[in-house]
């Protein structure tokens, strides 16, 4: 049997038992559109009535199938406004078989199949606006009164099968409705978790996600609010870290909690990637996903048990037949019904000796927190005491697909190119010419910090009193009040603790105690005292030798070669590739080696001399590092570093190392290589020398192969411009 539709103006022929194309017109419903066909639909088996039946307009509206005798009768299709960008064609069909295999465990459990494949498509590759509703006809013969199915789908990217939130179970009519937020195969599935019994066999009930643990699978940084979510951005964390353990730990070779940790590893309000990346993931998509989820069980009006028995048995299937970390809601029931202090959470584990199940908690970074539930009594406390008496199961999905949140991660990985959050503008003091983020002052004392930053249009609470948190050099120090109107905040310290550099970090907030609450902006920098440094091209961030002498000679011949053929700059942020926890370089994207790891008696040497400004405070600093072969050769005929720094006009060396390979007068060497090389990891010289002003400085780094030419070794030079 078949059935004949028209597709502009040509006929194509589908067959019934294969799938049915659903093909709608309908009429565009916009937001507070006065017109009467707003929102209506037509059904399927009217469309080739329509010009062009299967283009789905921006405004978006309701499909049917409604073919009594199609294996899909009763499929229906939700597209609200704000949901496509422009209109699409949208395709639903179905097949008989699953995509792929399910996983043992669920096989074993004896997962059975109760729908269709539920086949949609679109155009459009990306995510839904906003998350779409399907309802989909299944077998409720093949699910007893007091269970519940479930929805999977089939992730053509990672090639797993991943979970979906059902809204509501309509038993009567046979249906059920999901919710999603992509285009893809879905699947009704059932687990029958009671075995014909009145309640559960608990330890048959035990499952866990491998490998998944809240001290390695969390975010580091804590739970937080911003500007359009004051309340918290739990939601998006707890999605993430679900997918994060399941597509990326493994490949990656590191769980979430050790990623876009920066600078003070110890301390999470200058892990700016990190919240950028929550930000991000708030941002897209429906980021309430887990709101929804508690209104859909409070829509249902059942009785707490039968709630909780609900939820309780769609996360242990989902574990099951997804082996993927699920999302749980909680809220707190009202006096007059519905909940508040709605939150999301990474539920990974059910326990069925302790009747509990384990969970992430973004609240609780690293911790382990569980709740109880059994077949009679439901949910009880959480381990942390919340107060939460009302659960939902929620889905990432139900907000965006992997492959957005595998976007999210390659951003992040690279630092990302521009902020979710708006810019902290810096009027005071101002950024040296060189670096943006290195601003400079007269004096150390009284240094005035001042800037800007807009209010964003989206922000929840327009209105709300803003607080520029200042740390200094990682310590929190005040909160400063922006003002309403011009947006400027000012604060005035009152010594720079290092005239060098002192660390500045502005957070922008709605609370004043906290930075997380409404959280706005960020900005990292660091102020020093002018013309402290006067040595040029000293981090080597013109990427090249400029103000620099470069040469080469050998053991025997003390020729020189200007410049060195072995010296050069190095570009990019790694790790030495002999030395490989030595990072290279230590400061922006340059830095300098002098020599290189081949042998046959090379010497180089790389000097500059600059004369000691009439200022306050001018210094000497730079770090420098050493990598050598050790041949175990007398100390004279090893290869070596020497690091100096003399005032030629007085004669006078202010600073000298020379250390040959292992050289026992060094304690801190690191080995590689079977104990064939050695390495200096980064040392700083920092040398006062107001004393001298209007002497030459020189400084003078060598590194040197072995004398007998068999052995090499090198040196790096780096500073932070």
């Amino acid at each position: 049997m078949s059935l004949r539709v028209s597709l502009n103006g040509k006929h194509r022929v589908v067959l019934r038992w294969a799938s049915i194309i659903l093909f709608a017109t309908l009429a565009a419903c916009s937001g507070g559109s006065s017109n009467d066909n707003a929102g209506t639909s037509q059904d399927n088996n009217q469309s080739g009535q329509n010009n062009n039946p299967n283009l789905i307009p921006e405004g978006g509206g309701i499909i049917r199938i409604s073919d009594p005798i199609s294996p899909i009768f009763g499929a229906q299709v939700e597209i609200g406004t704000e949901t496509l960008v422009n209109a699409e064609k949208i395709t639903l069909t179905y097949e008989d078989n699953l995509p792929a295999p399910l996983p043992d465990e669920a096989v074993k459990a004896g997962a059975k199949q109760v729908s269709k494949v539920f086949v949609l498509n679109r155009d459009d590759s990306t995510d839904f606006g906003k998350s779409i509703a399907i309802t989909v006809p299944f077998s409720v013969k093949d699910v007893p009164a007091d269970q519940v199915p479930v929805v999977i789908y089939w992730d053509d990217t990672l090639k797993t099968y991943s979970p979906v939130a059902v809204r509501s179970i309509d038993r009567d009519k046979g249906t059920l409705t999901f919710i999603t937020a992509h285009a893809s195969k879905y699947v009704v599935m059932f687990i029958d978790l009671l075995k014909g019994n009145t309640a559960p066999d608990y330890k048959s009930l035990t499952t866990a996600i491998s490998g998944f643990d809240p001290a390695t699978d969390s975010f580091f940084i804590h739970n937080f609010g911003s500007y359009d979510s004051p309340g918290g951005s739990c939601f998006g964390m707890a999605a993430f870290s679900a997918w994060y353990q399941n597509a990326k730990k493994v490949p990656a070779a590191t769980g979430l909690s050790a990623l876009w940790k920066e600078g003070n590893l110890n301390q999470e309000e200058d892990d700016q990637v990190a919240r950028e990346v929550v930000g991000r993931v708030y941002q897209a998509g429906n980021q309430k996903a887990h709101i929804q989820a508690l209104n859909d069980v409070s829509a249902a009006k059942l009785t707490r048990q039968l709630a909780d028995r609900r939820t309780a048995l769609s996360v242990i299937q989902q574990f099951k037949l997804t082996r993927q970390a699920q999302i749980f809601a909680m809220g707190v029931a009202g006096l007059t019904g519905g909940f508040s202090q709605g939150h999301a959470v990474t539920v990974y584990a059910y326990d069925g000796d302790k009747q509990q199940f384990l969970y992430y908690d973004n609240n609780f970074p690293g911790e382990v927190v569980s709740v109880p539930w059994n077949w009679t009594d439901g949910f009880g406390k959480t381990s942390k005491n919340q107060g939460f008496d009302i659960f939902a199961f929620a889905s990432f999905n139900s907000a965006y697909s992997s492959n957005f949140l595998n976007s999210v991660y390659q951003a992040a990985q690279n630092g990302f190119n521009s902020s979710f959050y708006p810019k902290i503008s810096i009027s005071t003091p101002v950024a040296t010419l060189t670096n943006p983020n290195t601003m400079e002052v007269a004096d150390e004392n009284n240094v005035v910090i001042e800037g800007t930053v807009p209010r964003p249009s989206s922000a929840q609470n327009p209105n709300a009193q803003r607080y520029a948190h200042i740390y200094i050099n990682g310590t929190w120090v005040a909160a400063a009040d922006l003002d309403q109107v011009s947006n400027r905040f000012r604060y005035t310290l009152t010594k720079l603790p290092n005239l060098a550099g002192t660390d500045v970090m502005i957070l922008v907030s709605e609370n004043k105690k906290n930075w997380a609450g409404g959280f706005h902006a960020f900005r990292q920098f660091k102020i020093k005292v002018a013309n402290q440094f006067f040595f040029q091209n000293m981090g080597f961030e013109a990427g090249n030798f400029n103000a620099w002498t470069s040469t080469r000679r050998t053991w025997s011949d003390p020729t020189e070669i200007n410049p060195s053929d072995k010296s050069i700059v190095v570009s990019g942020i790694s790790y030495d590739p002999i030395a490989t926890d030595l990072p290279v370089p230590l400061f922006g994207k340059y830095a300098a080696r002098v020599n290189n790891e081949d042998n046959n008696f090379h010497i180089s040497t790389l000097t500059q001399t600059a004369v000691v400004p009439k200022t306050k405070n001018p210094t000497v600093r730079f770090y420098w590092s050493a990598v050598l072969e050790d041949p175990n050769h007398s100390p004279a005929e090893q290869p070596y570093v020497e690091i100096v720094v003399e005032n030629k006009t007085k004669g006078i060396v202010l600073y000298t190392k020379r250390f040959y390979s292992n050289d026992p007068s060094y304690s801190g060497w690191k080995s590689y290589r079977n104990d064939k090389w050695r390495s200096i990891p980064w040392q700083l010289v920092d040398l006062p020398v107001a004393q001298y002003a209007g002497d030459q400085i020189t400084i003078r780094v060598v590194a040197a192969d072995c004398a007998l030419g068999a052995h090499g070794g090198y040196a790096y030079l780096d500073v932070e411009e």
